[in-house]
């Protein structure tokens, strides 16, 4: 059985990317097999111009990811690493869990159905838009076991919820249910049982009629600009305006417009 899946599904006005964790046996835990294929999944969704949406989500009816196989640990990190292979992985390594550390540009869907578990929550959180169907539990599970949060977890974690709830999650590894993490901004939405990828590929398709050019760069502006300071934050943003504005898909857009099209994502 092959640990991650990708399929491309092409809607008006653009392409999704959908990967699928496939080890529903083991809740989708990430061996290095399945951690090699991610890596290459993020990649090609970063690097190919045709696709416009990524959706990500997990197999079988209990669990999104439980984060890393603890059984194959030797497998996503090199523990006997020498201080030369350190260097290297701490200044271009791609994450343990594979590709966590490739920032992503265009927009990313992640949509929980059930345990959301240390790695798994990291992964979740790379989601830009993230969904839950309300049986879905998170915890920073790993905190029982010893292993830090090695694949964003300490960057976005606090930077989706801010400090006062993100160290709590954190220090005790507390679980916490769908309806709280909607309180606390670690998700946008939420749906009911069996519905996540439903409403994820929903939202997907309705992103893909969209104009792109401005898309991608306002998404570019906000992750660079985050820890800017605000003058500097602004001019990369003004960067935006006459590349924007001249592109073909921002033209047709205001054409669109024009000709009293209206369009809302639902």
């Amino acid at each position: 059985m092959t640990s991650l899946l990708t399929e491309v599904h092409s809607v008006p006005g653009g392409k999704i990317f959908r990967i699928t964790m496939n080890r529903p046996d083991v809740h989708n835990c990430v061996n290095g097999e399945m951690a090699k294929r991610f890596t290459d999944a993020w990649l090609k969704f970063r690097d190919d111009p045709g696709l416009t949406v990524c959706v990500l989500h997990g197999a079988g009816e209990k669990s999104f990811c439980s984060g890393a196989d603890l059984a194959a640990l030797g497998e996503l990190a090199n523990i006997y690493a020498s201080e030369e292979e350190v260097r290297e992985y701490v200044a271009s390594g791609v994450g343990p869990l594979g590709g966590s550390r490739i920032v992503q540009y265009k927009p990313v869907i992640t949509v929980s159905h059930g345990y959301t578990y240390a790695g798994g929550l990291e992964l979740f959180c790379l989601g830009h838009i993230r969904i839950a169907e309300k049986q879905a539990v998170f915890s920073v599970a790993c905190r029982r076991w010893g292993v830090p949060l090695v694949d964003g977890g300490t960057v976005y974690l606090p930077r989706l919820l801010g400090m006062a709830n993100a160290l709590p999650l954190i220090i005790t590894g507390q679980r916490i249910r769908a309806d709280r993490a909607r309180e606390i901004g670690l998700v946008w939405e939420l749906v009911t049982k069996g519905k996540g990828l439903d409403r994820a590929m929903s939202i997907a398709s309705q992103v893909c009629q969209q104009p792109r050019d401005a898309l991608f760069a306002d998404m570019k502006s906000v992750i660079d600009g985050y820890s800017l300071p605000f003058g500097a934050a602004l001019t990369l943003e003004a960067e935006n305006l006459h590349p924007v504005m001249r592109s073909e898909s921002t033209k047709e857009g205001v054409q669109r417009f024009n000709t009293g099209e209206r369009f809302w994502v639902r």
